[in-house]
């Protein structure tokens, strides 16, 4: 947005904090719409998916940005760390997926049938997946863009 650009750094960062704030505003009143409207009033989702989906693209776009931007592991330089820094991920994605099981089991019950069984370890198998690719891929760009700057 050219035209808010006063050539004042401080302005500008006043600037994008109010931006930021705008947006954290409006992304809680699209969740609460969704809430208040899909859960508590049980109305159709025609009348609230348009908040749901608001919702999703903003906290979306800010998760992605900030997942792909490198700024999560500032001291992650050196491939030694980061060989460590990645088994240490590995090992909190499988402590996590074991809490995510007893969790689930803790609050849906027992599976009794071996369908509801294999139906658990492969969403408590999605849940370690995802969760550790999200956090390598954070890790990686990290490392490329903390190399990028040691190399310059």
């Amino acid at each position: 947005m050219k035209f808010l650009k006063s050539g004042d750094e401080y302005v500008e960062k006043k600037m994008n904090q109010f931006f930021n704030e705008s947006g954290m505003l409006l992304a809680f009143l699209l969740l609460l719409d969704v809430i208040v409207r899909g859960i508590i009033l049980d109305r159709e989702p025609s009348e609230y998916v348009v908040s749901g989906i608001g919702f999703g693209l903003y906290a979306g776009w800010v998760f992605f940005r900030y997942l792909f931007s490198g700024l999560e592991y500032p001291d992650i330089a050196s491939k030694q760390t980061y060989r460590k820094k990645r088994k240490e991920m590995m090992a909190v994605s499988i402590t996590s997926g074991f809490i995510f099981l007893f969790l689930t089991i803790a609050f849906t019950g027992i599976p009794g049938h071996a369908k509801e069984w294999l139906d658990l370890v492969m969403m408590v198998f999605l849940f370690v997946l995802f969760y550790f690719l999200i956090n390598v891929i954070s890790l990686r760009m990290s490392f490329k863009k903390n190399k990028d700057l040691l190399d310059d």
